[in-house]
């Protein structure tokens, strides 16, 4: 991303002019690039602003591979250990910089949980696989919600260093095939350009494939994401092959299409599209486009395409790596002290990242890639002593960052110093409670809502696990109860499981991952099948079942009648059948709210606007009025007022992330209540 771009002295084609000075439409294109990825994770427009990395995997591929076309015209071989070398001095140190102040503000800022995992993140990403890790975290279910981590834009540059690490040795493979004596430079960019277009096949294919069965992967994976480099190394290897050039007439024309294409893609692209394949061929095909153009072109070239060679522009281009090193961190760090969106917020992201992002690259980047550190004059053995010890003090920095962070002491609070006078949890809506019941104090803290569980997954299927079944309370009890259904069931155990086996009752769970109460669920239909047989036992039916589910979990053309359908046997069986109303589903930036430095519960709105929070609508309620003998129990009052659903409710926290898990601290202040509903609405069954 950072390497200056030039082309070499050669001699002209027919009606063009060389062109031996820095290519500024693609210090221009860098600009491009970088400026729509820091407008979309700052300020959330253009929608499509991330595909300024897919410009950028373009970009690389076109410029290693020129390179090396034009090492191995030189000298007839590609110099391993020159091309890593280069790499290295350009990549490295600005990159290693930024992971380790990220890392150790993060240990700073952010809760112990997250705090602990960007540690991680930094222990990946300084040796370029946090892609993997990335995606990885990303398929995991109790990950969803949450807010990323402050290094996730390193998977990019991960992505660029494993390409970086095979695309030479398949040159210099290709190279070794063919004799250097008896073959051409045409031959030889014939058969790499040959060797990359199959490359292109292959990854778009699979790209096309993984981004619908597998979109999270797809988007981290440097398999689905090669073909975009590889478009640029192909362009590299035509105009390496031919000296005709788009004529200089034509080239503003092609170029402005290409810039129009980029732009456009910022527009059109959205969270909603197939990506990465099909949807960044747009902006992918127009980079590529922009390079053809703009190749071996007359310096008047650059008077005609202002937008991308102006100086401006071509500053930026030149800071680009380090702008891109920087916004990321500063963007998701700085929600730690100030509201997301926000005009102070804004300005303080841009101006932060501009200060860093000019200092690093005039104090840290510039001078060590125009230094004698990592040239030939420092013999190899030393420079890997050098590359290896500071990658691994960056690591150990990590680690140790993460070390502290396990082993840190966390203050769980307790729920008799967060209110007064019976305010404190669920009370604080029915008892005529203000803000003047309540301490400042906040349980869980910050630093325990991850965890704050309880018992809600003491017995729970992973995903693509087996059946987990738990029994509570005595075998030969009067009244069985069953518990069944996702995470979402699952995290109403701590209030419902203590006192159900109290009365004496048998409660035996049937929870897990997807693990919804319907027919045709995507993510658990094999297990269900099995707690279906369970509940439909002629033989042995249960008394009460008790079930809940996410309420957006509602893939399908009928998801109430998928419930009802499941139902519908046990009710025959004489089993109630229970549903429990769904948790409203909070904002993102409702729980950065809570977790912001600072924080105060009296003075701090951090809610969801209740519209917001319940949509998409909770097809249970749907579900009960399809099916005689089912009872719905309304949870809403417990968790909104009639305006908002907060995130914090008589000095309790309410959610652990932004998919509607409600902690376990919270469900047990709610547990009388509850319980009290499932009695009520079991009544209405006669």
């Amino acid at each position: 991303m950072s390497e200056p771009v030039r082309t070499e002295r050669s001699a002209p084609h027919p009606g063009a002019v060389p062109r031996d000075s820095a290519r500024r439409d693609i210090q221009g294109l860098r600009a491009f690039a970088v400026g729509s990825v820091i407008a979309e994770h700052v300020i959330g427009s253009p929608s499509g602003g991330f595909v300024g990395v897919d410009v950028f995997f373009v970009i690389s591929g076109f410029l290693i591979t020129g390179l090396m076309l034009r090492e191995a015209d030189r000298s007839g071989r590609v110099s391993l250990v020159g091309f890593y070398r280069r790499r290295i001095k350009r990549l490295m140190p600005a990159a290693l910089l930024v992971l380790g102040v990220t890392v150790l503000t993060a240990a700073y800022l952010l809760p112990r949980t997250r705090a602990v995992e960007v540690a991680w993140d930094g222990i990946f990403a300084a040796f370029f696989t946090v892609n993997w890790r990335l995606a990885a975290v990303g398929t995991d279910y109790f990950a969803a919600g949450q807010p990323p981590s402050p290094l996730q834009h390193y998977w990019s540059l991960s992505v660029e260093e494993q390409f970086y690490v095979v695309w030479p040795l398949v040159i210099i493979a290709i190279l070794a095939l063919l004799p250097v004596g008896r073959t051409s430079a045409r031959r030889r960019g014939l058969a790499i350009g040959g060797f990359i277009a199959v490359a292109i096949v292959a990854s778009l294919a699979w790209a096309v494939h993984e981004s619908v069965a597998n979109p999270t992967y797809a988007y981290f994976s440097t398999l689905s994401r090669a073909w975009e480099l590889g478009i640029g190394a192909l362009v590299a290897v035509v105009l390496h092959q031919t000296t005709r050039r788009v004529p200089a007439a034509l080239a503003p024309v092609l170029s402005w299409v290409g810039v129009a294409g980029i732009v456009l893609s910022w527009f059109v692209i959205s969270d909603a599209t197939t990506f990465p394949a099909p949807g960044a061929l747009l902006p992918v095909l127009s980079t590529a486009l922009v390079l053809v153009a703009g190749a071996g072109q007359p310096a008047s070239f650059d008077v005609r395409v202002p937008v991308l060679t102006n100086r401006v522009f071509t500053y930026v281009g030149d800071i680009s790596y380090s702008l891109y090193l920087w916004h990321f961190p500063v963007a998701i760090l700085l929600l730690a002290v100030m509201p997301e969106r926000s005009v102070t917020y804004v300005l303080v992201a841009f101006a932060l990242t501009a200060a860093l992002s000019v200092a690093s690259y005039h104090l840290v980047e510039d001078p060590l890639r125009r230094s004698p550190w990592m040239t030939k004059r420092m013999t190899w053995h030393r420079q890997t002593r050098v590359v290896a010890a500071w990658t691994l003090t960056v690591a150990l920095v990590a680690g140790a960052a993460a070390a502290w962070g396990l082993t840190r002491q966390v203050d769980r609070g307790s729920i008799d110093d967060v209110a007064s006078g019976g305010c404190a949890g669920v009370a604080y809506l029915f008892n005529d409670c203000t803000t003047d019941d309540l301490t400042g104090e906040v349980v869980p803290a910050a630093d325990a809502v991850a965890e704050d569980t309880g018992i809600g997954y003491d017995c729970w299927r992973e995903q693509d696990g087996p059946i987990a079944t738990c029994g509570y309370g005595p075998e030969d009890a009067d009244v069985r109860v069953a518990v069944v259904g996702d995470s979402h069931a699952a995290m109403l155990l701590p209030a419902l499981r203590p006192l159900l086996v109290e009365r004496g009752w048998r409660v035996e769970t049937y929870v897990g991952y997807g693990c919804q109460w319907r027919t045709g669920g995507p993510d658990c239909a094999e297990v269900m099948e099995q707690v279906q047989d369970a509940l439909t036992d002629a033989d042995d039916p249960y008394d009460l079942v008790l079930t809940t589910a996410a309420r957006w979990a509602v893939d399908g053309d009928d998801v109430p009648g998928s419930y009802a359908d499941a139902w519908a046997p046990a009710v025959a069986l004489g089993t109630e059948v229970v549903a429990i109303g769904d948790a409203p589903t909070p904002t993102e930036e409702a729980l950065a709210c809570v977790a912001r430095v600072g924080y105060d519960p009296r003075e701090d709105d951090c809610g969801t606007p209740r519209d917001t929070a319940l949509q998409p609508a909770d097809p249970l309620e749907e579900a009960v009025e399809r099916t005689p003998g089912a009872a719905y129990v309304d949870v809403l009052d417990m968790y909104c007022t009639e305006d908002e659903c907060p995130s914090t409710i008589g000095g309790v926290t309410v959610y652990r992330d932004a998919v509607g898990h409600v902690t376990a601290t919270y469900v047990e202040t709610a547990a009388e209540m509850l319980v009290e509903r499932i009695d009520e609405a079991r009544a209405t069954l006669g």
